[in-house]
């Protein structure tokens, strides 16, 4: 089983691995400080020991990432959301968990900068949580 991101992605024999690569340069890129980490068997980010973002394979059809604040936080479906996300990408599930979710390279190329935005602000939301 993998245990970095690059022993995942040698090991990812998908379709999908072109647009995997991206999403992860485009988060490592816009939240440098993040770390890379495997978890629920794909590659994650934490920030100060604290889960933030796992990206999500178990449809064919996409590749979405996973934005949760870790294990302390209780979630709850009918209380407002963390945050007004002006990105348009977030899919809430709670208020304090989201997705954001791409078709394809072309989908995530055009959705690239929003989607470096809602990776930062959500980092930044969640800091104290």
């Amino acid at each position: 089983m993998a245990k970095t991101h690059q022993e995942f992605l040698s090991e990812f024999d998908d379709k999908r691995k072109p647009l995997v690569k991206a999403v992860l340069a485009a988060i490592k890129e816009e939240c440098p400080n993040l770390t890379e980490i495997i978890k629920w068997n794909a590659p994650s980010f934490c920030d100060n020991g604290k889960d933030r973002m796992t990206i999500m394979l178990h449809k064919k059809n996409m590749v979405g990432l996973i934005l949760h604040t870790g294990v302390k936080p209780k979630e709850d479906k009918k209380a407002p959301r963390l945050y007004e996300d002006d990105t348009g990408l977030l899919e809430w599930n709670s208020n304090i968990r989201a997705t954001i979710s791409f078709t394809g390279m072309d989908d995530f190329l055009a959705k690239q900068s929003l989607f470096k935005k809602a990776a930062k602000t959500w980092v930044s939301k969640t800091k104290d949580l």
